[in-house]
């Protein structure tokens, strides 16, 4: 253990030698900066804020209204050729109206620092951003040594091949973590100055994809960010599949975006169409949209959604560290 310990370490260490480490680092900070900035610019500048925000005193019989025209729109939908996208948002909004009825909740949202911290990282993509950080990293790390020609000095050591190649692919999770900490922290931080910290122990309504549960807006975006690391994740592990079996680092970093910006789009338009595209890969990696824009294709809530990456993502690491063990290096 302490072996394997020691090689995250040096990993680590090599990786933050690199210029582009930094320079990524500087990036989500400049971005930080940069988009609370302009967001704030933005909501000062807005002309058509209302003068009166108050919530009508018939609020529930306006929700009940719209939980009908929903349910209407959802029968409709199941007779049409609409996608089970629609029929999601739609069960979605009827969940959280219903349960705000149920539990004498106002519609009139008071400022949450929780919920304009989710607002400013959704509209910049952070996750997305990092994810494309992240294969760099991790083909930096592997492929790159290809291209060096300091694999070899690896090799030498008194480490096994696969101590070896977990080590990169710890080193490189580390890092997406410390990006994504940097990332939320230092955009709570802005939120609160620009915005103020209110709303701090509020609670907000979470969609599990079933049922509404009432959590804290903290907890919310725990959750919320949780899912989003697990998908930043198995794009990791593939791009830590594809750079143990290429030897060139353009070449695996090019193929592990294209298939986190293209195939990941196509795998779930075809699960929409098709009730076989649901067991694609990358059809099913984006968790937090059941919970952000409820279920988009119908079987494919969160549980399922795991269990199928998990088993591509086992397949995808079990194919590079077959790929690099008996690779001739």
């Amino acid at each position: 253990m302490s072996n394997f310990l020691t090689l995250v370490s040096i990993e680590n260490m090599k990786l933050w030698k690199r210029l582009a480490t930094k320079v990524m680092v500087f990036i989500i900070i400049a971005l930080t900066l940069v988009s609370t900035i302009g967001i704030k610019i933005y909501d000062l500048n807005k002309t058509n804020k209302k003068a009166n925000n108050s919530v009508s005193t018939t609020w529930k019989q306006d929700l009940q209204k719209e939980i009908a025209m929903s349910k209407a729109q959802i029968k409709s939908a199941k007779k049409s050729s609409l996608s089970q996208s629609v029929i999601g948002r739609l069960e979605k909004q009827i969940a959280e109206d219903e349960y705000m009825i149920k539990h004498n909740i106002s519609p009139k949202e008071s400022y949450s620092v929780w919920s304009k911290l989710l607002n400013v990282t959704g509209n910049v993509g952070y996750d997305s951003i990092i994810a494309l950080m992240i294969i760099i990293a991790c083909s930096a790390l592997i492929a790159g040594e290809f291209s060096d020609g300091t694999m070899k000095m690896m090799i030498s050591r008194p480490f096994s091949r696969s101590q070896i190649l977990s080590s990169k692919l710890a080193a490189t999770i580390i890092y997406g973590l410390e990006l994504l900490a940097v990332a939320y922290v230092l955009n709570f931080v802005m939120v609160g100055i620009l915005f103020g910290f209110g709303g701090i122990g509020s609670k907000t309504m979470l969609w599990t994809g079933y049922k509404i549960i009432y959590i804290s807006g903290f907890l919310n975006v725990l959750i919320l960010l949780g899912l989003n690391f697990l998908t930043t994740l198995f794009y990791t592990i593939v791009a830590f599949a594809l750079s143990a079996l290429f030897r060139s680092r353009s070449l695996a970093t090019g193929f592990a975006i294209f298939l986190q910006l293209m195939i990941s789009s196509i795998a779930l338009s075809l699960a929409m169409f098709f009730s076989w595209g649901k067991y694609l890969p990358f059809a099913a990696v984006n968790f937090s949209s059941v919970i952000t824009t409820g279920i988009v294709v119908k079987g494919m809530d969160l549980s399922f959604s795991f269990l199928i990456s998990l088993a591509y993502a086992a397949v995808f690491c079990i194919i590079g560290y077959m790929g690099f063990i008996k690779r001739d290096i």
